[in-house]
């Protein structure tokens, strides 16, 4: 009846909805993969093509991760080869199928080892009802759901082994995880070093009983390591995984023509970057490297576990509840960490139950380089045998002190029930059904349109909000990926899709709403000519992008065109006019963060480079853009800012050393803050903005016991550069506002700093 919930409140599975997380883009990227496998590419896994050297298209080959799952995948579609989202469809049912077998299996092994049915059921569905794993149980992956199942696989074989002694079911049930995803070797691992560790306590107690010469007593202990059937299922795990490596590898090999080392590799470059060795990949995340950003995300991450999504609150996947701030969902992550782990050792087989508290760990703590960044939150969900250990220890306590089971566990499935529920709502509308279908409508005329044909797609406009994330999605409507930008120059036919409509002779398919079939010899676009150009004014970014605005939509242009120009990454950052119009995720910023690859949603066309960007649909105040890692930043008001005029009274402090610096200016409500000239180093050290108001009762709660707001900020994430100035604004608090504290600060103290009295603001 609770595994029935999920099929029922999953909405339509057969379109991408899901408007938050990365969600759509794996899920539209490992379903590609799996399409592509087939007699005629020799059964390769691939996401997309390439162009060697010699202008030759290859295959771009994907085996990082072990084929079962595909496989899988591939059976499920095999079907409904004529229809796109019932191939969708198909796969996620698939999906929750593994999900649902996870489940049960977890069930099973906990039967097992509790005296009661009631609490293993009621365990179950606590740790099962958490928001990543029902926001994650119908996400196409092979590393993911398929992954987790074979977790919860050799678990169960585990407990079957331990309690009696079926050690070939154990390895023939390991073998199989091993085809579905690696994260299996983390329990395996857990598992082997508590039984090795056992098997040489138990040999120490029984030579104890004796008195040998010490080097018997080794060679006793040596020997029962060896003869250990624990260090056998790690030597047949380790031998299984390589055999697995080494197909994939040359596979791989094969794919890419023979010539490539093994160093080379894409999955071995893969390894590289998951164990943090590449250093190309460590230095883009050094922050999530870091052990303190790492462990406290990794212990909000684990409390989250703990919740039924129903009890959440609302909040986003990446923000602890509502109703306890990110410090409190550390420490109670800690807390219950440490419980289930210290809890473990009380209870028999103390060998299970510390192997499912702890294996979560044997997997985060060596791939940290990857577990912590945004796009493995779904990783998150291997930490599920710290709430089943939790939860267990939890009621077997309780049923010392009530005998109500079966109440507790009704109880526990109207939570699953309703969690399923809302999730089920993420992301689902009637408009947003309406643009799925239609998409997917529009792509399948392309598909039939292009037969097989080279199909160049073009990233443009926010996609991935609308409909699909990235172009792995597209790729898997047309059963075809796009080659990489960087050769598009070469390619002079064939097809382009794009996410707008260009009236030209060139358009093929004048009848769709989403998605736009061209004719690459005949499509030339230029934006730009007769738009605005905001691109600074500073001398360092004139050889950099020009910056153009039109309606809702922003333009980047250089001419000629560079390659090695649009190598980069571009930041995008957009304030509105009412915070609240942010995603939930974004308002602690005050802006919408929008960066993105010049390659992911650029162009070439006729020596141009060119990429398109559509705005947001709220109000917007201003627009700031550059390159990430130039001295280059623009600024577009879509309503432009109140000139700076002598009557607006300057407070600047009248301290000798303050006059170079920022003259303060107050009007309508907002504090502005100007340089002219403007010096970038002035700007660099972060400005403390501290108002005391008339009533501290109008604090927040977190400020009242410091009796003012600490409004800090950097001037790089708010200041513009406007003409010569450098400016930022920033909203007053609307309550009554007794005084106000500001100026600069940086490492070695307060640089300048000005107090003035609300007199100031008439």
């Amino acid at each position: 009846l609770a595994l029935s919930t999920v099929f029922i409140f999953g909405g339509d599975r057969g379109y991408f909805y899901r408007p938050i997380g990365l969600h759509n883009w794996i899920s539209s990227e490992h379903l590609t993969i799996a399409l592509n496998i087939s007699p005629e590419h020799g059964f390769q896994r691939f996401r997309g093509w390439f162009m060697d050297e010699d202008g030759a298209f290859r295959h771009a080959p994907y085996n990082r991760f072990p084929p079962g799952g595909y496989v899988l995948m591939k059976v499920a579609t095999l079907p409904f080869g004529g229809s796109t989202s019932a191939q969708l469809y198909a796969v996620r049912i698939l999906m929750l199928l593994f999900f649902a077998g996870a489940a049960v299996l977890a069930y099973l092994s906990l039967c097992r080892l509790v005296p009661n049915r009631w609490i293993a059921l009621t365990a179950v569905l606590l740790a099962f009802s958490s928001y990543y794993l029902l926001y994650y149980n119908d996400m196409i992956a092979n590393d993911g759901i398929p992954d987790f199942f074979g977790v919860m696989l050799t678990f169960h074989a585990m407990v079957v082994f331990v309690q009696e002694g079926r050690f070939r079911q154990l390895l023939v049930k390991a073998c199989i995880a091993l085809l579905l995803g690696w994260h299996v070797l983390a329990l395996l691992l857990a598992f082997v070093i508590f039984g090795l560790a056992r098997d040489l306590l138990r040999a120490r107690s029984a030579a104890a009983t004796s008195t040998p010469p010490r080097y018997v007593k080794l060679k006793r202990a040596a020997s029962a390591l060896f003869r250990s059937r624990y260090l056998l299922l790690g030597a047949v795990a380790l031998g299984f995984s390589l055999f697995v490596l080494t197909f994939n590898f040359a596979m791989e090999y094969a794919a890419l023509g023979g010539e490539t080392p093994l160093t080379e590799l894409p999955s071995f470059q893969s390894m590289l970057n998951r164990t943090g060795v590449d250093p190309r990949f460590t230095n883009d995340h050094v922050y999530h490297r870091d052990w303190r950003p790492f462990l406290e995300g990794q212990f909000r991450r684990i409390f989250g576990m703990f919740v039924p999504y129903a009890l959440y609150g609302g909040s986003g996947p990446l923000r602890s509840p509502t109703w306890l701030s990110d410090f409190q969902s550390i420490v109670l992550g800690v807390v219950l960490s440490m419980t289930c782990l210290i809890g473990s050792t009380f209870v028999r087989p103390r060998i299970l139950f510390a192997t499912l508290a702890s294996f979560g760990f044997f997997w985060a703590l060596p791939m940290r380089h990857t577990t912590s960044v945004v796009g493995h939150h779904f990783e998150t969900i291997y930490y599920i045998g710290l709430p089943l250990v939790f939860f267990t220890l939890a009621l077997l306590l309780a049923r010392r002190l009530t005998n109500r089971d079966s109440v507790i566990a009704v109880a526990a499935l109207l939570l699953f029930a309703v969690s399923s529920f809302q999730m089920g709502r993420i992301g689902y509308s009637a408009e947003a059904a309406q643009a799925a279908r239609g998409a997917e409508q529009d792509l399948s005329v392309i598909h039939d349109l292009t037969a097989g044909e080279l199909v160049t797609i073009l990233r443009n406009g926010d996609i991935h909000q609308e409909f699909i994330a990235w172009p792995g999605s597209m790729g898997y409507y047309l059963n075809t990926s796009p080659i990489r930008y960087e050769n598009l120059q070469a390619v002079e036919d064939g097809f382009v899709v794009m996410r707008e409509r260009v009236d030209t002779d060139a358009l093929l398919t004048p009848q769709n709403q989403y998605f736009f079939l061209y004719d690459r010899d005949g499509l030339t676009v230029w934006y730009g000519a007769t738009y605005r150009s905001v691109a600074s004014t500073d001398p360092a970014a004139r050889k950099d992008f020009n910056v153009y605005f039109d309606d809702r939509t922003v333009y980047y242009l250089k001419e000629p065109c560079v390659l090695t120009d649009i190598d980069a990454r571009f930041f995008l950052h957009v304030y509105p006019v009412d915070e609240n119009d942010l995603p939930s995720s974004r308002r602690q910023y005050g802006f919408d963060n929008l960066d993105f690859y010049f390659l992911e949603r650029g162009l070439l066309f006729d020596g141009k480079c060119l990429a398109r960007f559509v705005l947001p649909q709220y109000d917007v105040s201003k627009i700031v853009t550059g390159i990430v890692g130039q001295a280059w930043s623009v600024v577009h008001y879509l309503r432009p800012p109140p000139e700076l005029i002598s009557e607006y009274q300057s407070i600047v402090s009248n301290e000798p050393a303050a006059r170079s610096e920022f003259d303060v200016y107050v009007a309508e409500d907002k504090l502005y803050y100007v340089k002219e000239p403007c010096v970038r180093a002035d700007t660099a050290a972060r400005f403390f903005l501290h108002v005391r108001p008339v009533d501290e009762n109008d604090l927040p709660d977190a400020r009242k016991q410091h009796g003012f707001d600490n409004l800090d900020f950097d001037f790089g994430a708010r200041g513009v550069l406007f003409g010569s100035k450098c400016m930022v604004s920033v909203d007053l608090p609307e309550y009554g506002i007794a005084r106000i504290v500001t100026g600069q600060f940086d490492g070695d103290g307060r640089i300048w700093g000005v107090e003035f009295a609300p007199d100031a603001l008439e």
